[in-house]
């Protein structure tokens, strides 16, 4: 079992070198963390996501945007990543620019039993092809959820998708029998 948890560990560490390392070829990798996060971690990534990119030569509408999914997905990671069986909670951050739009990469722990609700979630709000349309979805959403025992209404991946006025990608890899490495994409076009 000690050889299982360890693996989680390793397991995020290890996609974490391999994303950076993709994303460095052709792109620019303008914030990065792996670890766990607490409050103050999350303060000092928004403080370098707010200098990175209002250091690029783009409009304050992407910027705004940009930020605004990068403080939501983290403390989305904070609130609802799981934790393993040690109580660690195994995940990483990364934002990238292209040539043609910003991009935030997420990944944390998630229970294997958790995927099929993540999946149904996320392909609901992508079926959206008016953003009027997921607006009012959110609105619905919003009157009708009450809030979970950690403080959210299932709010969060659907504001993010608002924001980005893109499809959410979402990428499940499975660690062991209990855990799976959940990868959520976000991007924001520059123009």
């Amino acid at each position: 079992m000690a050889d299982n948890l360890h693996s989680e560990k390793e397991f995020v560490h290890n996609q974490y070198e391999q994303m950076l390392l993709a994303h460095q070829k052709d792109e620019t990798v303008l914030v990065s963390h792996y670890g766990e996060l607490s409050q103050s971690v999350i303060s000092n990534l928004e403080g370098d996501v707010e200098e990175k990119i209002t250091s690029l030569d783009i409009a304050k509408g992407p910027i705004k945007k940009i930020f605004f999914i990068s403080v939501e997905t983290l403390q989305n990671m904070l609130l609802h990543g799981q934790k393993n069986n040690q109580g660690e909670q195994h995940n990483f951050f990364i934002l990238v620019k292209n040539g043609s739009n910003l991009k935030v990469i997420s990944s944390n722990l998630v229970a294997n039993s958790s995927i099929p609700a993540l999946e149904k979630q996320i392909n609901t709000i992508n079926s959206f092809d008016d953003e009027k349309a997921l607006k009012a979805y959110y609105l619905e959403h919003l009157e009708n959820n009450t809030m979970s025992e950690k403080g959210g209404a299932g709010l969060g991946f659907i504001t993010i998708g608002m924001k980005s006025g893109n499809k959410l990608k979402v990428d499940f890899k499975k660690i062991n029998d209990q855990f799976s490495l959940f990868t959520l994409t976000s991007s924001v076009n520059l123009s």
